[in-house]
């Protein structure tokens, strides 16, 4: 991504807000900006579902979107953690990571990670997930950078649940409809993957290329692609 400012990739996400936009594609965007922004190597987002399980919804790489699923599966790391706490999570150094969370914290420095960030995304006193920032360094958090990732968090809220007088059963639909749209997505990377004898991060990035070229949302591109592969 070309160098933004905070302000750019907010303004740019409150834009979209005002028009029909697919609610996966606009999270694919944010959390890359997030990245970005924030000098990070990856952003992941992991939501809660209607009956308290939780599931991954947007990941700038296949790496991150593994470390999340990882996180879901032994139910520990810093997603779990801001989600229990509705507050920021912030660790760096690979012995402080490795020392919380001792299942999924060695996942996270094998992947090439040393700090881990995540910021929790409440909605009217309710969490409804988090988001996963990952760095390969241990610096210190910089002033303001929690500022600005809950503020990344904060829109995607806004982007999952588009305020207007939704009732909490409307968000609930929102966020399973937003799962669905991931699911279709995982299953086109997995086609691409096959199809074009890729690992899944690079077919994750063809997916995002597709839609690029074509103009249409990442969920559209991931129906496309799959509908493709069946007529075959």
């Amino acid at each position: 991504m070309t160098a933004r400012t905070v302000a750019q990739a907010l303004a740019d996400a409150a834009s979209a807000l005002t028009g029909d936009n697919d609610v996966t594609d606009m999270l694919a965007r944010l959390v890359d900006d997030a990245r970005g922004v924030l000098g990070a190597q990856a952003v992941g987002l992991l939501l809660l579902t209607e009956s308290g399980d939780l599931e991954l919804l947007s990941a700038t790489s296949h790496r991150a979107a593994e470390l999340e699923i990882f996180q879901i599966q032994h139910d520990a790391g810093p997603c779990v953690d801001a989600i229990r706490a509705g507050t920021v999570v912030s660790v760096s150094g690979i012995s402080e990571i490795r020392g919380r969370w001792p299942d999924t914290g060695p996942a996270i420095v094998d992947a090439g990670y040393s700090a881990v960030h995540a910021y929790p995304l409440r909605w009217h006193g309710r969490t409804l997930g988090a988001m996963n920032v990952f760095r390969d360094d241990a610096r210190p958090q910089q002033a303001g950078e929690d500022d600005t990732g809950q503020a990344f968090a904060n829109i995607a809220t806004i982007v999952i649940v588009q305020p207007g007088g939704l009732t909490r059963q409307q968000v609930t639909d929102r966020v399973q409809q937003a799962l669905e749209a991931r699911t279709l997505i995982e299953q086109a990377k997995g086609v691409l993957a096959y199809t074009r004898d890729l690992d899944m991060s690079a077919a994750y990035d063809l997916l995002r290329a597709l839609a690029a070229d074509s103009g249409a949302s990442l969920t559209a591109a991931a129906a496309d692609v799959i509908a493709r592969a069946q007529e075959h």
